[in-house]
C-alpha cells in the first residue's frame, strides 16, 4: 500500500472511530507486511468482547498480511470497542500453515511501534487473566495531558517442534481522562475477562 493511501486510510479510519486511528498506525507502520482489512461480522471472529453491551460502539474487521505465499501469510482480525470513558482495541493474529509466531511480551511488541506511548512509562510486565500485561501512559492529540493505558499479549497453540505458537491475542486499552495514576489493577482484570476465544 502506498503512502498516500495509507494517509487516506488513516484519515478515513480516524473520523469514524478515534481507535481506529491509534490501531491503523500499528498495522501499517514498522514491520514493512502490508495488510488487508475489511469490514468483518464481529459474530465470524475467533475472538470477542463479552459483554458486548458494556460498550456504545463496536468494530470488527478481518483480514490478513500480503507476501510470502498463502502459508506464508497471517491472518488478522481486530475488534475496536469504545465505552463513554475509554477505548479498548483487541487484535488476533494467526500464523499461517508453515510459519509461526514468536512469544513477546507487550513492551517488546508495542513499545517500538507505539508512538503515542511516554517514554519511561512501560512498567513491567505482570500476568491477569492469562495475558501478560504492562502498563504505560500515552499522549494524543485529543488531550494535552498523558492518560493512563495498559498492553496485553497471549500466545496459545504451541507449534510442535519450534518456539513458536499458532495464534496471538493482543492489544490495548486507554482512558481518556487524562491522570498520573496508572490504570488500577481491578480495571484491567476487568477489561481483559471481556477477551474471550476458543484458541484459549
Amino acid at each position: 500500500m502506498g503512502a498516500g493511501r495509507r494517509m487516506k486510510l488513516l484519515y478515513r479510519l480516524g473520523r469514524q472511530f478515534p481507535a481506529a486511528m491509534i490501531l491503523a498506525i500499528l498495522l501499517l507502520s514498522g514491520s514493512g507486511a502490508d495488510a488487508v482489512m475489511r469490514d468483518a461480522e464481529c459474530d465470524d471472529l475467533d475472538i470477542s468482547l463479552e459483554p458486548a453491551a458494556d460498550f456504545r460502539s463496536i468494530k470488527c474487521e478481518a483480514g490478513q498480511t500480503i507476501g510470502g505465499g498463502e502459508s506464508g501469510n497471517v491472518g488478522m482480525s481486530t475488534i475496536e470497542a469504545e465505552d463513554a470513558l475509554s477505548f479498548f482495541v483487541v487484535y488476533h493474529d494467526r500464523a499461517g500453515t508453515r510459519t509461526y509466531l514468536t512469544r513477546s511480551d507487550p513492551k517488546g511488541l508495542f513499545a517500538d511501534s507505539m508512538d503515542f506511548a511516554v517514554d519511561g512509562s512501560w512498567t513491567s510486565t505482570t500476568v491477569s487473566n492469562g495475558f501478560s500485561v504492562a502498563k504505560f501512559f500515552g499522549k494524543f492529540e485529543f488531550t494535552a495531558e498523558q492518560v493512563p493505558c495498559f498492553a496485553f499479549t497471549r500466545f496459545a497453540g504451541h507449534v510442535a517442534h519450534t518456539t513458536g505458537y499458532r495464534h496471538m491475542i493482543g492489544g490495548f486499552y486507554c482512558e481518556y481522562v487524562p491522570s498520573d495514576q496508572p490504570v488500577t489493577d481491578a480495571r484491567v482484570d476487568q477489561m481483559t475477562e471481556k477477551v474471550r476465544g476458543d484458541m484459549f
